[in-house]
Parts: C-alpha cells; structure tokens; sequence
C-alpha cells in the first residue's frame, strides 16, 4: 500500500479531513470551556457567586473531564476511535446547554459534570485518529492545527461571551454550548475507522478494504504497518501497563506536564474575566476577548515549529513563557500589565499543547494509544478539580490572595520544564511504530 508519508497536503487529503474533524471536536471543547468562564461573570453578577462556588462549578466540570478520559479512552481501544466522535461532542453541548435551565446550583454542578464526561472523552479519540492518519513528518504540525481550532471555539464562546455575558443572561451563554451538536450527528458518517486499530484486533481483512475505499476517493491509501496485537485486559490492567518499566518515564512525564498545563488553563485562566472585574477594570469580558484572540498566536507558531525545531524545545519554550506569564499576573496591579501577563500565561501554555498530545500519541502503541491518552488526560484533570479548589482557598475574596496563588501555578510550570528537559525524547519525523518500539 502507498504510504501517508507520500500524500499531498490539504484538507481535500484523507489526513487533512480527519485533522479538520479532529479540530473541530476539540473546537467543541474550546467553546464548552469557554462558556463556562464567561458564564461566571453573569453568574457572580446575578447570584453573588463566590470564589469558592466558582471552584465547585470548574471543579465538577474537570471531575467529568476525568472521567470521560478514563472511560472513553479505554472503550476506544475496545470498540474503535469512529464511535465515540459524535458521542462524546454531542453528549458535552447537550448537558453544556442543558446548564442554562438550571434553578439552583447544585443543577449547574450536575449539568457541568456531565458535560464534562463529553469534554473529557474528545481527547483520546481524536488525538488517536490525527495520529494514526497523519504522515510523520508532519505529524506535531497536524495536532497543532486541532489546537488552533481549540482556540478559535474558545473565541466563539468568548464573543458569545461579550454579547450576553451579564446579570441572568449567563443563561444564553451556556446556550453557545448547543453550537456542536451538529458536528456531534455528522461526524460518524464523516470520521473513518483507523486501520491501525483494525490491525491491532487482528481484522486485517477490513483494514486492507478500508485502505482501498480510502485510496478510491482519496488518491492514496492509508498505511498498513504491522501492529503490537490487542489482548482482552481490564482498564485496571492498561493501567498497570503503562507504569511498567516500558512506559514507566513516558507516563511520569506526560501525566505530571499535562496536571500542570490542566491546572494553569482551569484555575487562572478561567478565571479572568471575574479577576478582572473583582480588579475594577472596566469592560472585563471585552478585554478577555482580547486576551483569546491574542493568545492563539504562540499555538500558530509552536505548530509551525513542532515538526522543524522538534517536540522538547517547543514545549519547554511554551511552559517557561507560561510561568513567566503566571508569576507576571501574580505582581501586576495594572490593567495592561494583568493582560499581557495573561497572554504570555495562556499562550505558552496551549503552545505546549500540540506537544504534550504529540508525545501522548507517539509514546505508546496503537493497542493502548486512546486508553494511554485517557489516562493522561485524566491525570490533567485531576488540575482541573484542584486549582479551581486551591484558588477558592487561597482566595478569601474576589481581591485577596491573587498574589500567592499565581506563584504556586508558577513555580509548577517551572517544575514541569524541568521534567521535559529530563525525562523528555524527540519524536518528530519518526513513525509511530518506531517510536512505541524505542520506548
């Protein structure tokens, strides 16, 4: 079979519809997430939200996020990556919207939770499907690009966000929540099955006339490397797998970056548009926008590096800029100082992005890639309960204890350079087997 390596680029290409896809689920996840930061403000506005009650909301959201990486990525090593496409997007908007109705706030809990199982899930299935599609040497590139469209979700959820983001119109926000849900019903008959998987559970046969339908309508056909055979094992047993001496470096290193990454993105970041009011700047939703467009700009430049300048500088470049950005917004008292500290913290950290989901694709092989995701991800977003939690504590007030707060998440981030330096590996240009054989 012609390899992917050899297919031209573009999104008429077989990778750059599954890459376009793949975007616009994570997309989803842009938006979801986006919606509940700037239904805070209307909702601080309209119920009085406390600090500690906007960490529960974050936190129920991240405590889903956990449990749909664990679920989902091990169902889509059992049952394919083509499955949970639509479920997981569709199951994230529904209960997103479903969070406008809400009466009290152990509803919204609930709503975000749920929408979070969704959120959660999108992760293992649609990095696996970018990487088992994409060629290798421009693999980083094309996970880039998901993340690019991450950002431009967040940005739809953020205009949502300054058009109605007051008093008991925080309702319409969560209502952005409803814009995937028609990716969520086309996406099934639109995402192809990986051969890759087909291969790993012995269907070499539907692998091979899978390849051919592709290589008709497509040009070129898909690869059919061999692949480390699937075997019937519980989710316990993955886990065990994966802090095996084989994978044991890979997991310290990706499950701590990604906590780290999680907790900067779900704690301050979230949390800017009501930092910013609590700061008595004006036009706080108009200048978070700002913030979202201008933030997008390191993601665009890591994924036109990824491939070029290599994983573990990109990465280790993103996280210092974030720290340098955490521990600006820490000691900043005026608006644009708080601002340009925040982009260099959001951007630096989805910079990394690109990365660390690269290095969670390309570290493990096809049998355990969306379990091994998961699980990662799940470790991430374990940040996404407790920064949310840690700033409600060290937060008395929406204007006390910002300082010390944004230092923890700063010296976490020089913490996770560290561990890249040391325990991380270049993969870029490097097919995915090769990889998982090296480990």
């Amino acid at each position: 079979m012609a390899g992917a390596a050899t297919a031209p680029s573009g999104l008429g290409t077989l990778h750059g519809r599954v890459t376009l896809l793949a975007g616009l689920a994570f997309g989803s996840n842009g938006i979801t997430l986006g919606v509940i930061s700037y239904a805070l403000l209307g909702l601080k506005a309209s119920w009085g939200l406390t600090p500690g009650q906007a960490g529960l909301l974050v936190m129920a959201s991240g405590a889903g996020q956990l449990t749909g990486g664990i679920l989902v990525g091990y169902l889509a090593d059992w049952v394919g990556r083509r499955w949970g496409f639509g479920a997981t997007v569709a199951l994230s908007s529904l209960a997103t919207a479903g969070a406008a109705l809400a009466p009290s706030l152990a509803w919204l809990v609930l709503a975000l939770f749920i929408a979070g199982i969704g959120f959660g899930g999108v992760a293992p299935v649609a990095t696996s499907l970018v990487s088992e599609f994409a060629p290798h040497e421009s693999r980083g590139a094309l996970m880039g690009w998901t993340q690019v469209i991450w950002i431009a979700g967040w940005i739809l959820a953020a205009l949502g966000g300054v058009i109605v983001a007051h008093g008991v119109q925080w309702r319409l926000v969560f209502l952005v929540g409803l814009l995937p849900l028609g990716l969520a019903l086309a996406g099934p008959w639109l995402v192809p099955e990986s051969p890759r998987y087909l291969l790993a559970h012995g269907r070499r046969r539907d692998a091979e006339a899978l390849a051919r339908r592709l290589a008709d309508r497509y040009g070129v056909a898909p690869e059919l490397p061999a692949q480390e055979q699937a075997g019937r094992v519980s989710m316990l047993a993955h886990l065990g797998e994966l802090w095996s001496p084989r994978f044991r470096r890979s997991s310290l290193m990706i499950w701590t970056v990604w906590f780290v990454m999680i907790s900067a993105y779900n704690g301050p970041i979230i949390w800017l548009p009501v930092l910013l009011a609590a700061a008595g700047f004006p036009h706080p939703a108009q200048t978070s926008l700002f913030v979202s467009l201008v933030m997008g700009l390191p993601v665009i430049a890591a994924t036109l590096l990824i491939d070029r300048a290599g994983r573990k500088p990109v990465i280790i470049a993103g996280l210092a800029v974030a720290a340098a950005g955490a521990a600006g917004v820490a000691v900043a008292r005026s608006e644009a100082g708080v601002v340009g500290a925040a982009i260099a913290l959001a951007g630096g950290v989805l910079a990394s992005w690109p990365v660390i989901l690269s290095y969670a694709a390309e570290l493990y092989p096809t049998r355990i890639r969306a379990t091994a995701t998961g699980w990662a991800s799940a470790a991430g977003r374990t940040g996404a309960i407790l920064a949310p939690a840690m700033l409600g504590l060290l937060m008395r007030s929406w204007t006390d204890g910002r300082g010390l707060a944004l230092s923890i998440f700063a010296g976490a981030l020089v913490i996770a350079v560290l561990i890249v330096l040391f325990l991380g590996e270049e993969t870029a240009g490097r097919a995915l087997e090769e990889v998982a054989e090296r480990v």
